[in-house]
């Protein structure tokens, strides 16, 4: 039995503050603990490397999939503009440092 290989990446803002710490896994698991929420989804078609899939969105649709992954619990405006501040702020700093890993040919 092989296991699925994960990362851990802390998120910093340029000023050095914490913003949170985000979990992948190579088989396109999201999951974070962060200073906008704690929020995760899985998607299970993403291409060959899940990081390069991640640095193709936007923040629009990623706060869809974290709206999504709440949406079983509650439902509300409140909820979506949560997602969306969440995106705006989590996303494009990992989106940096996977940027970096895959240009430096850092395995997953």
């Amino acid at each position: 039995m092989s296991g699925v290989k994960s990362k851990s990446y802390t998120l910093r803002t340029e000023g050095g503050q914490w913003l949170g710490q985000v979990v992948l896994t190579e088989d396109g698991m999201f999951a974070s603990v962060t200073d906008y929420g704690n929020f995760s989804f899985a998607w299970r078609s993403f291409g060959d490397d899940f990081r390069a899939f991640l640095i193709s969105l936007n923040t629009g649709y990623f706060a869809t999939k974290m709206t999504t992954g709440m949406a079983y619990i509650a439902n509300s405006q409140k909820i979506e503009r949560a997602c969306e501040r969440f995106a705006e702020k989590i996303l494009p700093p990992l989106q940096a440092i996977l940027k970096e890993e895959l240009s430096n040919n850092i395995e997953f």
